[in-house]
């Protein structure tokens, strides 16, 4: 799953706002569309997104204390999953979700863009993702295994990301470069739902581990994906 930030203003809307705050945020793998690309794509979403984020900071809401609130939502949804509360963590994660969409567009539509931001939105994400995976395996002792492989393969792909990005360095409105992948922000939303609806029902429970096998091996093809862009690139330089 692709980190995010809101590093610098511009003026290209995507989705996945903070995952790059403009140019590349989000690409097209081998023809096939991922979900922050299709969402990016329409302009009903990217004005309603550009709506909602000038209605957020005319509040008093700046693009950090938007991501404070998406951490914080996101912290929310990991307990209520540990504590089988499943409707507000979806609640509660969708809500981490929108404040996460949100806070680069504050950034760059109202002009309070900073490398700082893109920073606290990079590690809030982490912090989303690390707790709701928690809060889902925390009752279930059959994904304990699952769960820590597919952490395993996001501290991988994180290194990748996070390496080749440094790497290709140059001028850019972007935190990090954002090097491509089969997995963006959206299906790693999408799944953490889908995950946490399964274990919430005693029937489907058993599906859990191999969706978190299956997640595992999509996060070892972007991690590979990413590493052969870097290579290619930094080969071309």
């Amino acid at each position: 799953m692709p980190p995010g930030n809101h590093a610098l203003a511009n003026t290209h809307l995507v989705w996945n706002v903070n995952s790059a705050g403009g140019l590349c945020a989000s690409r097209t793998i081998k023809g096939f569309q991922m979900l922050d690309t299709i969402f990016g794509a329409n302009p009903d979403i990217k004005r309603m997104q550009s709506r909602c984020a000038q209605a957020l900071f005319g509040a008093g809401i700046s693009a950090n204390l938007a991501t404070a609130f998406a951490a914080l939502a996101g912290v929310a949804s990991g307990i209520a999953f540990a504590r089988a509360h499943t409707t507000l963590a979806i609640v509660a994660l969708t809500l981490s979700a929108a404040f996460d969409a949100l806070d680069g567009t504050i950034a760059r539509e109202c002009g309070v863009a900073s490398p700082l931001g893109g920073v606290l939105d990079l590690s809030a994400d982490r912090i989303v993702e690390a707790c709701v995976i928690v809060g889902i395996a925390w009752r279930d002792p059959a994904l304990y295994l699952p769960a820590l492989i597919l952490v395993a393969t996001w501290y991988v792909n994180i290194t990748i990301f996070l390496a080749v990005g440094a790497a290709l360095e140059g001028p850019s409105a972007k935190l990090i470069e954002y090097p491509p992948g089969i997995l963006e922000r959206t299906e790693a939303i999408v799944f953490f739902i889908v995950l946490g609806l399964i274990e919430a029902t005693p029937l489907l429970r058993p599906l859990g581990p191999v969706l978190c096998y299956a997640m595992a091996v999509l996060e070892i093809v972007t991690g590979a994906q990413r590493l052969l862009f870097g290579m290619r690139m930094l080969r071309a330089q």
